[in-house]
Order: C-alpha cells, then sequence, then structure tokens
C-alpha cells in the first residue's frame, strides 16, 4: 500500500518524519517499546529483541529505562550464547549495581555469571551486598528473593549440594509470598533431590508445579528437572522423553546444549554408551560452551566405559577449561590423578572451596 492510497498524499514528507521524530521523543513511546523488547525476549525473540535495544540506545531515554534497557540488551546477548560479550557487561553491571545500589542490575549480573560459569563471581556480589533496607520495599524484597533464589544454582553448580539444600530452605517462606517464586521453587528443589540420590522425594517436589503457569522461556528447564528426577529411580524411557520434550520448549542455547547432555546422561546411564556418545558430541560442538562440567564428565566417563582412555582423558582436562569452578572440575581432577579442588585458573590447588553455606 503506497502512502497515496493510505491517504497521506496531501501530508508533506518533512511534516510526517516531524512527527515520527516527535513519537520517537515521547516517554510513553519509549515505555511501549521497553515492553515490546521485553517481551520479545520472553517469548523467545532473543535477535528481534536486541534489534529493539539497539533502536532504543539512540533515544534520550530516562536513567532507570537506560539500566533497564542495558539489562535486556545483556540478557539477550547471554541467551543467544554471546557469553563473552554478556560477561563483559556482567562486570560493568555488577561495578554499577554496588555503586547505585541497584538490585534489579545484581540480579542480572548474577545471572550471567552463573550462566558463563562464574560461580564465585554471582557469589561475591552477594557477599558485598547491604542487603534491602528494613523494613524493605516490597519490590526490593521481591528481587532479593531473587538474588537468593538464583545463588542456590551457584552453590551447586560449585560442588555444595547440601549447602545449595539449605540455602534453599532458608528461602521457603520468602518463596510462598511470591507466585513466580514459588512456583519455581519446587522445581529448583527437585534438581537438587535428584542429584543427590533422592528421586522419589523430587518426583513429589515436581507434582507440586503449576506447569501451565511455568514462563515459556523456562519451562524447558523443569522439563530436565522431571528428566533428572526420573534418570534418579531409574526411569530411563521417561526420563529420555521429557529431556526430549525440554529440547523442544528450549529458547536459549544454553537449554538447548544442557538438554543434549542430559540425554547423554541419560543413555550412558540406561546401559548404551555408543549411543549415549552421539549426544555428547552433539553438546560438546554447541555453540554454547559454558558451564557443561557435569555433561562433560560424563562424556568422559562414556568413553573410559569404551575403553578409550586416552580420549577420556583429553574430555576431562577439558572440564578444567570450561568449568573451571566447578565441582564438576574438582572430580575430573580426581579421575586425572590430582588432587583437591581446581583453583579459579583452572590449575591444581589445596585451597578448600569458598563457605557457600551462607
Amino acid at each position: 500500500m503506497t502512502l497515496a492510497t493510505a491517504g497521506f498524499a496531501r501530508f508533506p514528507p518533512e511534516l510526517l518524519f516531524v512527527l515520527a521524530a516527535s513519537l520517537l521523543l515521547w516517554p510513553p513511546v519509549h515505555r511501549v517499546l521497553l515492553r515490546l523488547t521485553a517481551w520479545c525476549f520472553e517469548w523467545g525473540a532473543f535477535r528481534v529483541a536486541l534489534v529493539l535495544t539497539r533502536v532504543l540506545e539512540w533515544l534520550p531515554l530516562a536513567a532507570w529505562m537506560r539500566s533497564w534497557l542495558w539489562r535486556e540488551e545483556l540478557y539477550a546477548h547471554s541467551a543467544l550464547g554471546h557469553t563473552e560479550r554478556a560477561i563483559t557487561g556482567a562486570r560493568r553491571l555488577a561495578v554499577h549495581a554496588k555503586a547505585d545500589g541497584c538490585l534489579p542490575c545484581a540480579n542480572c549480573a548474577i545471572n550471567l555469571f552463573i550462566n558463563a560459569g562464574l560461580y564465585r563471581e554471582a557469589l561475591d556480589i552477594e557477599r558485598s551486598w547491604p542487603g534491602p533496607s528494613h523494613p524493605p520495599e516490597p519490590s526490593a524484597a521481591r528481587t532479593w528473593a531473587l538474588v537468593r533464589f538464583n545463588l542456590v544454582e551457584a552453590v551447586y553448580n560449585l560442588g555444595s549440594w547440601e549447602a545449595a539444600s539449605a540455602r534453599l530452605s532458608n528461602l521457603e517462606e520468602v518463596a510462598r509470598g511470591d507466585s513466580f517464586l514459588w512456583n519455581f521453587f519446587p522445581v529448583q528443589r527437585a534438581w537438587i533431590l535428584a542429584h543427590t540420590g533422592r528421586g522419589e522425594d523430587a518426583l513429589s517436589a515436581l507434582a507440586q508445579v503449576d506447569w501451565r503457569r511455568l514462563p515459556r522461556l523456562y519451562r524447558s528447564e523443569a522439563h530436565f528437572a522431571l528428566a533428572a528426577s526420573l534418570l534418579a529411580v531409574h526411569r530411563y524411557e521417561e526420563a529420555r522423553r521429557e529431556a526430549r520434550t525440554g529440547l523442544k520448549h528450549a529458547r536459549r542455547v544454553s537449554s538447548t546444549r544442557n538438554g543434549l547432555f542430559l540425554l547423554g546422561r541419560i543413555t550412558l546411564e540406561a546401559g548404551q554408551p555408543e549411543d549415549a556418545l552421539r549426544f555428547f558430541e552433539a553438546g560438546v560442538s554447541h555453540p554454547y560452551q559454558g558451564q557443561g562440567g557435569d555433561g562433560l564428565l560424563a562424556w568422559g566417563d562414556c568413553l573410559a566405559q569404551l575403553g578409550r582412555h586416552d580420549e577420556a582423558r583429553e574430555v576431562w582436562r577439558l572440564v578444567l577449561t570450561r568449568d573451571k569452578q566447578s565441582g564438576a572440575a574438582s572430580r575430573a581432577a580426581s579421575r586425572l590423578g590430582l588432587h583437591g579442588p581446581v583453583s579459579p585458573n583452572g590449575r591444581h590447588s589445596r585451597a578448600s572451596l569458598l563457605d557457600v553455606q551462607k
């Protein structure tokens, strides 16, 4: 449809340009565009969200809008697997969050650090944070609860499953007051229970989840938690179906890679190491290479079962490179004949893990 047929021919082009420019300078339009950006992210349209952030960067946004825009941009980069760019931004964001007391920015930096396998950096933000004022404002209290909830993942990725369980239990009462957190609370609990050999308890926890209310972006993680719980009770075919369902729902690249590694673990424990190899190989060649220590460790174990010991050792060394802060790195070091946890630079160290009980 041309401008003439649309009825705009009588307006001078200059006037239309001025009108469009005026609209882009109007704060309500900025809010609409920001909400559209957030909506695109929530539905997994990360590239569209990035395009919108680039448009918004040129507009005279209010300070709180610019902070929101910054977070949305970094979340989108992380979801697309642009890990180095996301981490560079996360370090700057963490400095800003501490200086300005911005809890949403602190939460964003924590999520980005965890997604990149920088669990200690995520926990360091909490250690240096005074927490919300007393009594806290409702929005600040909710974000502080999100911060502590997200840090549970950092703790168990360091290998401290019992400490993670204790942290989660300490959040139970505050989670009850927030419908979003309370619906994800059993998912996080089930993940911990499944990885500590309590599969039946994990399945009972997941029975409390209202699956209809799970946000589209994180639905895959709930399916993966169910798959891990079924794996813990040796229900391999059901676990495999859930993992595949999780892959169908995956929107972030990290979720896709994690699903491939989970399918490899399920297939390996079902006694099919040759078939498991293709899932591990697909996972290791995936563009997203953050975290993943447990999957890499299982891949090495799979190769060892098949008698390919030299290749297994190479894979275990890869754990020390790709997920150097993780508990999996400590177990990989043990398989390689090293002793003690792995230091942040990936080298052997006798120093104990940071205190993560808090």
